[in-house]
């Protein structure tokens, strides 16, 4: 399920509710859980709603920079694919850009929407102070350049190519959110950044193949 659907019913919250069933002894009890993502390289974990303490005032630096970044990162993207829509030659090339723009713009709707909540300033939509230097995966104003006066199937390589690199810099910046944030919607905006980026590069490293 993307990131998408999830904010559909409230904006930010990607917590999955299901129904459990816990037996002890002739006793069955069931209501919802909630599944909480685990840090990288641990499993996620089945908590009961009163046990999670994490209200919406508590987030770390990283949570906050996580957010911050993502959405210059993820305008960065829909511009990317405004191009693919006036320049891509490949249909498959086309279509894939359509798609992360419209998924990545409602998402930057979701991230500003987590920092309003929060009492944050908005972020910006490009990239400031050190951010503008120190962004996993973006492109420089020259590389956009380049990308941007490409043609035909020499702009579809770029493009698939920049795409891969710049989805790969939005997987490292989730893995570190994952890893040292403590906001639960947060970490589980960044879980889904990761499984469906990651899905994202295999089905761009398929379609390059066949440039």
């Amino acid at each position: 399920m993307t990131l998408v659907r999830r904010a559909v019913a409230t904006v930010g919250v990607v917590l999955t509710l299901t129904v459990a069933a816990a037996c002890s002894g002739d006793e069955e009890k069931s209501g919802p859980v909630v599944n909480v993502p685990g840090k990288v390289g641990e499993s996620s974990k089945t908590v009961d709603p009163d046990d999670l303490t994490t209200p919406q005032d508590e987030y770390n630096d990283v949570d906050r920079e996580f957010v911050k970044m993502m959405v210059p990162h993820h305008q960065q993207a829909v511009e990317m694919s405004a191009l693919a829509a006036k320049h891509a030659k490949d249909a498959a090339v086309a279509g894939f850009a359509q798609r992360i723009s419209d998924t990545q713009k409602s998402e930057i709707d979701v991230l500003q929407g987590w920092l309003e909540t929060r009492d944050l300033p908005k972020a910006s939509l490009t990239p400031t102070g050190d951010h503008a230097t120190h962004m996993d995966g973006m492109l420089t104003p020259e590389q956009m350049d380049e990308l941007a006066a490409a043609r035909g199937t020499a702009f579809d390589r770029l493009f698939v190519r920049r795409m891969i690199a710049h989805h790969e810099g939005a997987l490292a910046m989730a893995d570190q959110a994952l890893s040292d944030g403590i906001d639960t919607t947060n970490r589980g905006f960044a879980a889904d950044v990761a499984a469906s980026q990651s899905a994202e590069v295999t089905r761009l490293q398929q379609i390059l193949q066949t440039l």
